[in-house]
């Protein structure tokens, strides 16, 4: 072997010395001792879970709770809504009193589309609905409430007048029938036909109705319920007939007397509705040209979602490499 050779384990580090944790002349021992004595901060506990709360009866079984606790109170109430309630032994009509009348009437109707759900009587009564012809009344026949309509108390709704009557009031058709929400209305009409007359189908468009027709108008409906028809028809997918046959059901659910059917004239009005919104979305009430002159593809909807170049994409869009170029 050469005198030149060395083991490979001559390389190897040194061993960790067994002594470098030792105090080996008790120095650090006497530094801890003579020290001052200090309160050591202890150790951090590590704090305890929260307990789940144990949902209440309430919140996991509101139904099995409303059985047996509510049912019965919610179901009494109902029926107080078909008698005549705290108004049971009214003898004189309050706005009779209210007014001091000297003959008040007898309080035999009630609205039930209004909050407060008193009696009064017929000429108090339309008083009230004057400005609200839609709403549906009720009769105290002695037993229960029948439904009767505004028109047979007397009411009629003069057109193109706010607050004064009309010098020469026009009687609109006899059979005329506007569509709302709560049900078919038929209604006592009457237009203008003073000095500051305008065509009947504007005068029924300034008061939120839609004529069917216009020359011989005989229905209409509300703004409300063509925008209620047109979100039922995009949210529920429900068709116009329908919606048409929910709103016989509200008018009469007995399927006796109901009005004759203005089905087509409801889908006619709808169908001219859902175009005008597409028009007024568009713009084109505001441009110059009108509607007549609006363009191929004008009325189209951007996408929102859809990139759009100056709109929703950022300038240099071009410069992105293709690899990220299309990814959402």
């Amino acid at each position: 072997m050469s005198e030149d050779y060395e083991p490979a384990t001559s390389f190897w580090p040194t061993p960790d010395s067994t002594e470098f944790a030792l105090d080996e002349n008790g120095d650090l021992y006497d530094q801890v001792v003579e020290a001052d004595v200090m309160e050591s901060p202890g150790f951090a506990t590590s704090a305890k879970p929260k307990k789940k709360k144990k949902a209440s009866k309430v919140s996991s079984r509101p139904n099995v709770v409303w059985k047996e606790r509510y049912r019965q109170i919610f179901l009494d109430e109902m029926l107080r809504w078909s008698g005549r309630g705290d108004f049971q032994h009214a003898e004189n009509c309050p706005d009779c009193l209210a007014r001091s009348s000297s003959s008040p009437g007898i309080p035999e109707y009630r609205c039930a589309e209004c909050m407060v759900p008193d009696l009064t009587c017929s000429s108090c009564c339309v008083r009230r609905h004057r400005l609200q012809p839609f709403h549906r009344i009720e009769k105290w026949d002695g037993q229960r409430f029948c439904s009767v309509s505004l028109k047979s108390l007397g009411l009629k709704i003069q057109l193109n007048h706010s607050g004064s009557l009309c010098e020469n009031p026009i009687p609109a058709q006899s059979n005329m029938l506007v569509l709302h929400t709560n049900g078919i209305h038929d209604v006592a009409i009457s237009y203008c036909g003073c000095s500051r007359a305008l065509p009947h189908n504007i005068q029924l468009l300034r008061r939120r109705l839609y004529p069917a027709s216009q020359i011989k108008i005989r229905t209409c409906a509300t703004f409300e319920l063509l925008d209620t028809l047109h979100k039922f028809a995009l949210t529920t997918k429900s068709s116009t007939y329908d919606f048409y046959r929910a709103l016989e059901k509200l008018t009469n659910n007995t399927g006796i007397n109901v009005p004759k059917t203005r089905y087509k004239p409801l889908c006619r009005m709808i169908l001219q509705w859902r175009h005008l919104k597409l028009l007024k979305w568009g713009g084109r009430g505001h441009d110059p040209t009108g509607v007549d002159g609006t363009q191929d593809r004008e009325l189209a909807l951007r996408c929102p979602s859809c990139p759009h170049p100056g709109i929703n994409l950022p300038d240099n869009w071009e410069d992105v490499p293709d690899q990220y170029k299309y990814q959402p």
